[in-house]
């Protein structure tokens, strides 16, 4: 995120406040929950909360959403690398056949190191 994006965060961030019934943070909490996730972009961000407030009813942490954007960053930089939905059907079987067979391959060897 960068300084143009302070405002739209902070309007995020209240919301978030409201919705777990909580007083808006202050200056400095304001400024410890940018600081924590400034180095994340503003959408991967706010899928972060938006993740966070379907699925929990309890109040986040930064490290909450911190775990969530990197996993959500990971996600959009999988994404990029593999253009699943251009491919045609048969190579789409064709990954999914060999993603099978290394998934059962790897239940084998964990279930070997028990």
């Amino acid at each position: 995120m960068n300084n143009e994006n302070k405002k739209q965060f902070k309007e995020m961030l209240d919301t978030v406040f409201d919705i777990y019934n909580r007083n808006h943070a202050d200056q400095n909490l304001l400024r410890v929950w940018w600081l924590k996730l400034q180095s994340y972009d503003m959408p991967i961000v706010n899928q972060a909360f938006d993740s966070w407030t379907t699925t929990s009813n309890k109040f986040p942490t930064p490290h909450d959403i911190i775990l969530l954007c990197r996993q959500k960053k990971l996600d959009t930089q999988v994404a990029k690398k593999i253009p699943y939905k251009s491919m045609s059907l048969e190579k789409r079987k064709e990954i999914s056949e060999k993603l099978q067979g290394l998934i059962k391959k790897m239940r084998g060897v964990a279930w070997t190191l028990h």
